[in-house]
């Protein structure tokens, strides 16, 4: 039996006994003042009785009200009466919340030290009223404020900022382009949104990317410039060397020029020779108008189109040539519709830019059992094109090379096309990639985001 009970018990016993003793004295006996002695000391076990009972109930009211207001300063005796047990459960508990609470501390220091010294610019700020919540130096030295209070802040720097914070959604990403101290940067801007104590915050990440575009640009103008330099040259070099024999021709002996000492045969030379320079001339006339068209991409139409017919509509179009070569098709469609806002003209270009690059690739390689295979997938925030040939693949270095202005592998081919489906790709938000193995087969996938 706990002391708690013996506690009970005993006051109990003792309340019963003075009660019973006042009521014999009161009633029974002419000791009418003992009677009274007696009830006072029932009113007091009485009391003491209540007393006892409600002080657990106190000690653990004043116990929760110190967890609801974070206070863990109060430590309990576990020694003496009927509170042991509760005294011990209540130190048990307030320790272990004490534990909690520094962990939290420590945890969040951790955090806020590792955001402090993160090299990505970093803030948070609340949804509501735009207060920021969070900063770390690296947006500080990056945007060259000193002191941030609200998401208007940067407007000091650039509105495009605060208009970039505000509209971005979450995970969504950006590039921008801000003017900090009169110097144009680039950023990419990413968003991430959580909730702590019931309000939305918005964490923004900015990432100066100037140095990996400059890189990029240097990369993209060597390898442009090489593939210019190689059609050009192919162009020009025939046609400085046709003129100068052409230059020989019409020269007599005596150095005088015309061409009536030309025999017949010199004379037919003469002009497949100037077929010859004009076939070149117009070919390179070809290939900078090619030039200026792909650097104009046009703007996308944009409207809802269920990109399942659209592809059905380009296989059936390139159906009589896969027939007529000997190539298979297969597709792969998901069940229903799949809705995208696209500019359907374009994406048209697109995928018959990819069937016809497939049909060739089988056609010169005279692979065994040709096949193309057309498949559609969707995906949580995405949709997937892949036009997959079965042919000799491509190696490494020319993967690299295959969205480039110009460059080309075929024998007849301009080498715009997959420069173009890249522009378009790109103006749609998408992306287009390409995986290739020797032996195996290319597969071109177009990215469609939600």
């Amino acid at each position: 039996m706990t002391r708690f009970r013996i506690n009970i018990i005993v006051r109990i016993i003792l309340s019963l006994a003075f009660g019973s003793t006042a009521i014999y004295f009161g009633f029974y006996t002419p000791f009418w003042l003992l009677s009274g002695w007696m009830i006072l000391f029932f009113v007091l076990i009485i009391l003491s009785l209540i007393r006892f009972v409600e002080r657990s109930d106190r000690d653990l009211t004043n116990f929760l009200l110190a967890i609801q207001q974070n206070d863990f300063t109060n430590t309990y005796p576990q020694v003496g009466h009927k509170s042991k047990r509760l005294y011990q459960a209540f130190n048990v508990i307030t320790a272990e919340f004490i534990r909690i609470r520094n962990e939290k501390e420590a945890n969040f220091r951790f955090l806020k030290t590792v955001v402090e010294h993160s090299g990505v610019p970093l803030i948070a700020y609340d949804t509501q009223d735009e207060t920021i919540t969070l900063i770390n130096q690296s947006v500080k030295d990056l945007f060259h404020i000193p002191f941030f209070t609200k998401l208007s802040s940067l407007s000091r720097v650039d509105p495009e900022l605060v208009r970039a914070a505000k509209e971005l959604n979450t995970n969504e990403k950006v590039l921008i382009k801000v003017h900090i101290r009169a110097e144009l940067v680039y950023l990419s801007v990413i968003a991430r949104e959580l909730i702590l104590g019931g309000k939305r915050h918005k964490v923004i990440a900015f990432h100066d990317i100037n140095s990996e575009l400059d890189q990029k640009e240097v990369e993209s103008w060597q390898k442009l410039i090489r593939v210019m330099t190689h059609e050009i040259k192919n162009s020009v070099i025939p046609i400085s060397t046709l003129a100068e024999v052409i230059n020989d021709m019409c020269l007599d002996k005596k150095g005088g020029s015309g061409i009536s000492h030309l025999s017949e045969e010199d004379q037919e030379d003469l002009l497949v020779s100037l077929k010859t320079i004009e076939k070149r001339s117009k070919g390179l006339v070809k290939f900078v108008s090619n030039y200026g068209d792909l650097a104009r991409v046009p703007k996308p139409d944009f409207q809802k189109v269920d990109l399942v017919e659209l592809i059905q509509n380009v296989v059936s179009l390139e159906d009589k040539q896969l027939k007529k070569q000997n190539i298979s098709i297969a597709t792969h469609y998901p069940k229903g519709e799949v809705w995208l806002s696209l500019d359907t003209e374009m994406i048209d270009q697109v995928i018959i830019n990819l069937m016809k690059n497939a049909i060739e690739v089988l056609k010169e390689s005279a692979t065994d059992n040709p096949v193309v295979d057309v498949s559609l997938n969707k995906y949580a925030g995405e949709v997937i094109l892949t036009v997959t040939d079965n042919g000799p693949g491509i190696d490494q270095e020319t993967i690299d090379q295959v969205f480039i202005p110009f460059f080309t592998t075929k024998k007849e081919g301009s080498g715009i096309g997959l420069s173009y489906s890249k522009q378009v790709m790109k103006a749609h938000k998408g992306n287009i990639r390409v995986k290739s193995r020797l032996g195996e087969g290319t597969t071109f996938e177009l990215i469609f985001r939600n």
